[in-house]
C-alpha cells in the first residue's frame, strides 16, 4: 500500500515538474489573472452602475475599482505556491526561500486589498488606523523583499558536502511528499473557491455572513501541511545527510516555517513581526551554515596536505 501511495504521489509530482506542464501552467495562470482581473471590474462597474444588482446577485461586492487588484494577485500566489512545491525535492533552501516569497507576496497583495476598502481618497484621512495598517504592510513587504535577497545571495555561497551514494533514494523520498503536497494543494483550493462560489451566490439571502476571510483557512492549512512535510523530510535525511550543520539547518528551517504559519493567523500588525522575525532567523541560520560549511572546506583541505 505504500509503495502504491508513493508511486501516485512520485508520479503527480513528475507530472507538476516536466518543463511543457510547467509552461501550460504558467500560461493558464496568467489567462486567469487577466481574465479574473477583466471580469471583477466588469463586476463592479455593473454593480455601482444599477442599483438593482447591489441587492441581488452582486450583493456584497466592493464597489471600489481598486479593489479588483486583489483577483489576479491571488491568482499568481497560488501559482507561487505550486512553485514551493515543486522547488522542494530539488533543495530545503530553495524551498525556504519560495516559501518567503509567498509570505511577501500575501502581504503585498494585502495592500490592494486593503487600499480597495477606501471608498474615496478622504478615506485615508479619516480612517487612520486603516491607514496606518496599508503604510506598514507597504514597508513590511519591501524589508521582507530585502530579506529574500539577502537569502538568495547567502545561498549562493554555501559549499556542499559530497553527495551521499545513495542520496537518489533521499530525492525519491522528497519527490512523493511534494507530490502529497501537489494533491493537498490542488484540494485546498478547489475548496477556498467552491467556498467563495457559494459566498457569491448566497449573498443575496444573507448567508454565510461576510467578513469571512478564506485566505485565514487557505494558506495557515498549506503551512500546516509544509511544517509536517519539513519535520518527516528532516527526519528521514538524518541518513543521508549525517553531517551536523546539515541537520541544523533543516531543523532551523522548520522553526522558521513554523513562525510563518502563527504569522499567518495572528491579528495585524503583529503578523508582520512574526514573518520578518520567521525570515530573519532563517537568514541568520543559512548564514551559520554558510560560513560552517566554507571552514569545513578549508579543515578537509588542511587534513589532506598533512596526511
Amino acid at each position: 500500500m505504500m509503495n502504491f501511495l508513493s508511486f501516485v504521489f512520485s508520479t503527480s509530482f513528475d507530472w507538476c515538474e516536466q518543463a511543457h506542464q510547467k509552461r501550460w501552467l504558467e500560461r493558464g495562470v496568467v489567462r486567469l489573472a487577466a481574465w479574473g482581473f477583466v471580469i471583477h471590474l466588469v463586476l463592479i462597474a455593473l454593480a455601482s452602475s444599477f442599483q438593482t444588482l447591489q441587492t441581488g446577485i452582486l450583493a456584497g461586492l466592493d464597489r471600489n475599482f481598486l479593489h479588483a487588484l486583489y483577483t489576479p494577485f491571488s491568482f499568481i500566489l497560488f501559482y507561487e505556491v505550486l512553485l514551493l512545491v515543486i522547488a522542494l525535492p530539488r533543495s530545503q533552501t530553495s524551498s525556504m526561500g519560495k516559501q518567503y516569497e509567498i509570505v511577501s507576496l500575501i502581504v503585498i497583495r494585502r495592500v490592494f486589498k486593503d487600499i480597495g476598502e477606501f471608498r474615496s481618497p478622504v478615506g485615508w484621512l479619516t480612517q487612520k488606523d486603516d491607514s496606518f495598517m496599508v503604510i506598514a504592510d507597504m514597508f513590511a513587504a519591501v524589508f521582507m523583499f530585502l530579506l529574500v535577497t539577502g537569502f538568495r545571495h547567502i545561498r549562493q555561497s554555501v559549499v556542499h558536502a559530497r553527495s551521499h551514494e545513495q542520496l537518489h533514494q533521499f530525492l525519491a523520498i522528497k519527490k512523493s511528499v511534494a507530490g502529497f503536497l501537489c494533491i493537498i494543494l490542488v484540494i485546498l483550493a478547489g475548496w477556498n473557491f467552491g467556498q467563495w462560489l457559494i459566498r457569491i451566490v448566497a449573498a443575496p439571502f444573507g448567508y454565510p455572513e461576510e467578513g469571512v476571510d478564506l485566505d485565514v483557512y487557505f494558506f495557515p492549512t498549506f503551512f500546516e501541511f509544509m511544517i509536517f512535510a519539513d519535520v518527516l523530510l528532516l527526519i528521514l535525511s538524518i541518513p543521508f545527510y549525517e553531517r551536523y550543520e546539515y541537520v541544523f539547518r533543516n531543523a532551523g528551517f522548520v522553526i522558521s516555517t513554523i513562525l510563518l504559519r502563527l504569522s499567518l493567523s495572528t491579528p495585524k500588525p503583529y503578523d508582520l513581526i512574526i514573518g520578518v522575525v520567521a525570515m530573519i532567523y532563517g537568514l541568520c541560520v543559512l548564514g551559520v551554515f554558510s560560513y560552517f560549511t566554507r571552514i569545513n572546506q578549508a579543515d578537509d583541505a588542511g587534513e589532506l596536505e598533512t596526511g
